[in-house]
């Protein structure tokens, strides 16, 4: 059999998956080919915390490149700006690399022009990428000179709504271990239809236990909310509602990346891309996707549009289901199919020192089993759950 080419772009969850995967299938008989923007994994989760220098950036990232030599996989550090889908390439500035196969398994292009005053460099903050989250930390010690009040929230079309809510909760923790409490009122702004939404249609218990944690720590929240503007001291909304505000981070939605947006053909009209449920293109049978990149439609009807979180967990099944039909495609076998829906919804939400533990059966629709597990285990699960996360995937096991 000839030597195929399997090209996998990018080196997060879904791309450090695909690719070990690919080798664990494939061994050394096929060329495998991993394209990114940076060397360096991190452990986006633990975003959370770095703001407040609770983890550095060596506690949470390594770089991917001494293990992929080891497993003769090929590591181009480059940025992708198209694909040629006729031909077969990858195209970088500088190169152009050939695939047989392909795994699209991007991060997203995270788009702050969709609300004006929205991003670093405006008038919120971030803590989507690592870069973000160090700008998020010297804004919070500028905070912490000069307090007052505070707006968290996820923007209209945002699916990662998770973070947000860690985020603010981690926040007020922060707040009651500098004594700012009283000088720093907490308000969460989300396009949610109600609390505990999560951008798949509420989980068991999730809004009744997200309201009575709200109401415990003495935060206010606003949903369906559309974010008409961020201005400097505060954020406005559609209705005309302003929210003062000193720190404000917002989650915004997000889009495919450029490089998809730039191919015709590839993605939708957000540069997702759509696939059947063993994650390859509906029309390029040699292309599949994973992660972000995939296009999934909305868990239900909102008034204010609210994306679909795919990161972690999910992004990790859908690498290890396109990855093993690529072995298919290779060596031959019976093709796996995984539909996003029934992917096991598998979340730790970390509050500072408590939390919540979210276990169900599947992602999307009626759920045979949901549990919502509160208490300080949760804040306990997380952190071990970071080691265990970390120490596996430094030493190349998915």
């Amino acid at each position: 059999m000839a030597r195929k080419r399997i090209v996998v772009v990018g080196t997060s969850f879904a791309g450090y998956t695909g690719a070990l995967e690919l080798h664990e299938l494939l061994g050394s008989a096929h060329d495998i080919t991993v394209i990114a923007n940076t060397h360096d994994f991190v452990f986006i989760p633990s975003l959370i915390w770095y703001p407040f220098g609770i983890r550095d950036r060596e506690d949470i990232s390594f770089d991917v490149r001494p293990i992929y030599a080891e497993r003769e996989i090929n590591f181009i550090e480059a940025a992708v700006t198209h694909f040629d889908l006729e031909q077969r390439l990858v195209h970088t500035a500088d190169a152009a690399i050939p695939y047989d196969y392909l795994l699209i398994a991007t991060g997203p292009k995270v788009d702050f022009d969709s609300v004006p005053g929205l991003g670093p460099h405006k008038n919120s903050h971030s803590i989507c990428n690592l870069s973000h989250a160090e700008d998020t930390r010297q804004a919070w010690q500028r905070f912490l000179e000069n307090p007052g009040p505070i707006v968290v929230g996820a923007a209209q079309g945002a699916a990662c709504f998770g973070a947000a809510y860690e985020f603010i909760f981690n926040l007020r923790y922060q707040l009651k271990r500098h004594h700012l409490l009283e000088q720093a009122p907490l308000t969460y702004v989300t396009a949610e239809p109600f609390l505990g939404h999560f951008g798949i249609g509420g989980f068991g218990s999730a809004k009744k236990m997200s309201e009575k944690f709200f109401d415990m720590e003495g935060i206010e929240w606003r949903t369906d909310a559309m974010i008409k503007e961020v201005l400097p001291d505060g954020v406005l909304l559609e209705g005309g509602e302003y929210l003062p505000s000193k720190f404000t981070m917002i989650i915004p939605r997000f889009l495919g990346i450029d490089a998809i947006r730039n191919t015709p053909g590839l993605g939708n009209a957000n540069g997702f891309i759509e696939t059947d449920d063993g994650y390859r293109h509906k029309v390029y049978p040699e292309v599949y996707a994973a992660g972000v990149a995939v296009h999934v439609p909305p868990a239900d009807d909102t008034k204010v549009p609210c994306g679909v979180p795919k990161t972690g967990y999910p992004s990790e099944v859908m690498a290890k289901t396109a990855a093993h039909n690529i072995a298919v495609d290779i060596n031959g076998g019976e093709r796996k199919t995984m539909p996003f829906s029934l992917i096991h919804a598998y979340c730790i939400m970390d509050t500072g020192n408590m939390g919540m533990l979210i276990l169900g059966d599947h992602m999307l629709g009626s759920r045979h089993l949901e549990f919502i597990i509160p208490g300080p285990q949760a804040h306990w699960a997380k952190l071990a759950f970071e080691k265990y996360f970390l120490f596996t995937r430094r030493h190349g096991h998915v």
